[in-house]
């Protein structure tokens, strides 16, 4: 992950949870086998082809971002307050 970079683009309408399938496989380039990793979703589909070392990197970040999550699937620690209005007192 980049710092400073968000996770998601904020400025996109298509942005919702939706169904999606990742791909694996592997491929002879020029410069040697690398692995292909392919998500697809309704509205897009994109390709990476990584090295192995670039394979092992992400999986570890995936790892990382998988791990700090609640048991319950929800991100943790970005709960708002709720804020009352004196009219609901």
């Amino acid at each position: 992950m980049q710092p400073g970079i968000p996770p998601v683009d904020p400025g996109n309408p298509l942005l919702s949870e939706q169904p999606a399938i990742m791909v694996l496989g592997k491929m002879a380039t020029p410069t040697g086998e690398r692995i292909t990793l392919t998500i697809r979703t309704t509205s897009a589909t994109l390709t990476v082809v990584l090295d192995g070392k670039e394979a092992q990197q992400w999986a570890a970040q995936l790892t990382r971002i998988a791990d700090s999550m609640s048991a319950a699937g929800l991100v943790t620690g970005t709960v708002r307050p709720i804020r009352r209005h004196d009219h609901d007192s």
